[in-house]
């Protein structure tokens, strides 16, 4: 692993600003740990899912950053991360009252001697719940759990500039305890040269003139050192708008700026995190059309000892009727600086679903220069949306479509589609739940479903709309064909059923039944009358059909 951080730093500088692009474009989270559990490098994701940029992430610690709820989900996995051991789980991340189910991957960055310098990190979200709606409790409970447990320094101060009440990262970050701090005045821990500039501000709240301010500041500690922190205050007013407190925010940004003295060489390493990625990238010289997938991304498709594919060679693995989908000509010719595409790839596993992120890079003419992607697997969250979509579009007791599934279906054929349709409604069902009970009852739906399905054609649509209700509609049919299925119904469902066995209940079924070659009548429409007509069957002494007039 060492050997390929000292040759990555050996590439050209057009080439090695590569892998910053690709990081940054990852839909994931990307960031290095180093050993003391500080942020060595976050990517633009960062902003993205937590709503906090990278340089304001470098330097700080993680427990800071992930909070104290997440953090002991993740620390047994750091810790045997930086025992040399490579990690990948899953777990629920949250922020507030959203929660993210991610895929975490853990990759240890160990020096010639084998000893663990940092470990290199991506998170990946595997499925998004959707957003929760947020009720905020003003309890004073609330506030100070929030107020103390906050990863940040908070403090709150007197109108007059004097300390009243501060959180435990506040008096860490100035090496004293909250009991010390309370009642000081905030000249006594800013540094000289920095208070003139933060009494300025104060007094232009005080003076109605703003209600807030951020700036960088340096705090000086008992033992004289000195740390830089970027705070933000704001004011708390009282009805009339008279100032009763200052609220601040502090974080101290000091090893975020020894950090960024780094940055340059962390780029080399963090071209790494591609093993932990499930896929791979790949780029293009727009100029010479020459394109190379990444070693990794070749042999998730063919498996190990595969050679990175050339353009052809990779999309001959796109399957057929996805190619359109992955084609890149919208970006090399520079209409397009970005775009997400989802295809299915054949790899020696099988077919995956992936998603590939291209980004085009241009020169300092601003003409298309290079191509990067990142091809990510999500097959699994694929066929979880695919079964999430069937479930609410089917019956789970008989297979037939439920009234959702239907009204969908029927939302896809042609307005003017000449079409037929039956409401088939059973005759002495509720006796068999009464007498037999709801199992018998669900046996005879089951078998009322075969029943329904061997009397239609392959493209008529069957539904169970209701409890003992189900609907059949006769796509492109004629009335003669109508007629003929709801007699066939009726009769088909004459013989007993084996839930009821030869002394139970009988059951029979009452049709009702519409039809319309008129353009202008939809579907809808036909259903209604279908419905009356039905009405009319049971009128009629049941176990018969109605066809609307």
């Amino acid at each position: 692993m060492t050997s390929s951080i000292l040759a990555a730093g050996s590439v050209a500088p057009e080439q090695a600003i590569a892998p910053q692009h690709i990081l940054d474009l990852l839909p994931g989270l990307v960031a290095y740990f180093g050993a003391d559990l500080r942020y060595l490098y976050a990517n633009q994701t960062y902003a993205r899912w937590r709503g906090v940029t990278p340089d304001r992430i470098v330097g700080r610690y993680v427990r800071e950053i992930v909070g104290h709820r997440n953090y002991p989900v993740i620390a047994e996995q750091l810790r045997r991360a930086f025992a040399g051991e490579t990690i990948t789980y899953e777990y629920h991340i949250f922020d507030d009252d959203d929660q993210r189910l991610v895929q975490g991957s853990y990759v240890p960055d160990m020096d010639p001697s084998g000893r663990v310098t940092g470990v290199i990190v991506l998170v990946t979200e595997i499925s998004r719940r959707t957003d929760l709606e947020m009720e905020i409790a003003r309890s004073e409970a609330m506030f100070a759990e929030a107020f103390e447990n906050a990863p940040f320094g908070r403090a709150i101060v007197s109108p007059d500039g004097h300390i009243v009440r501060v959180n435990p990262k506040f008096a860490a970050m100035l090496e004293r305890s909250a009991e010390q701090l309370i009642g000081a005045s905030i000249s006594e821990i800013t540094h000289p040269d920095d208070y003139e500039a933060d009494l300025r501000q104060l007094k232009q709240i005080l003076r109605g003139n703003s209600d807030g301010y951020s700036l960088e500041k340096r705090y000086v500690r008992p033992d004289g050192s000195i740390f830089h922190a970027r705070i933000e205050v704001s004011a708390v007013r009282n009805d009339s708008g008279r100032v009763t407190c200052f609220f601040a925010h502090a974080e101290d940004i000091t090893q975020q700026r020894e950090a960024e003295r780094h940055l340059k060489e962390m780029n080399a390493r963090l071209s790494l995190i591609s093993d932990a990625v499930r896929g791979g990238s790949w780029h293009m010289d727009v100029a010479s059309g020459t394109f190379e997938t990444s070693q990794q991304l070749a042999q998730f498709v063919a498996g190990p000892d595969t050679k990175p594919y050339d353009l052809d060679g990779f999309s001959a693995h796109i399957l057929p009727e996805d190619r359109a989908k992955a084609d890149l000509s919208e970006l090399i010719e520079g209409k397009r600086d970005r775009s997400s595409v989802e295809y299915r790839l054949q790899t020696a596993s099988g077919v995956h679903w992936m998603r590939c992120d291209r980004r085009l890079l241009r020169d300092e003419h601003g003409r298309p220069e290079k191509l990067v992607g990142v091809t990510i697997d999500l097959t699994e969250e694929h066929e979880r949306r695919i079964r999430a979509e069937l479930e609410a579009t089917t019956d789970p007791l008989t297979g037939l479509l439920n009234r959702r599934g239907l009204e969908q279906r029927l939302g896809t054929l042609p307005p003017d589609l000449p079409c037929g349709v039956m409401l088939v409604d059973l005759d002495g069902f509720k006796q068999v739940n009464d007498t037999l009970g709801h199992d018998a009852g669900d046996a005879i739906l089951v078998e009322v479903a075969a029943r329904l399905r061997q009397s239609v054609r392959h493209d008529d649509l069957v539904a169970r709309i209701g409890g003992d209700e189900f609907a059949i509609v006769l796509v492109g049919t004629d009335v003669t064909k109508l007629e003929a299925l709801a007699g066939r119904t009726v009769t088909a469902m004459q013989p007993r059923f084996a839930a009821c066995g030869d002394s139970g209940p009988s059951v029979g079924a009452s049709v009702g039944a519409a039809w319309s070659a008129t353009p202008f009548v939809t579907q809808r429409q036909v259903m209604t009358r279908a419905d009356r007509a039905l009405y009319q069957a049971k009128a009629a002494g049941r176990g018969t059909w109605r066809l609307a007039a």
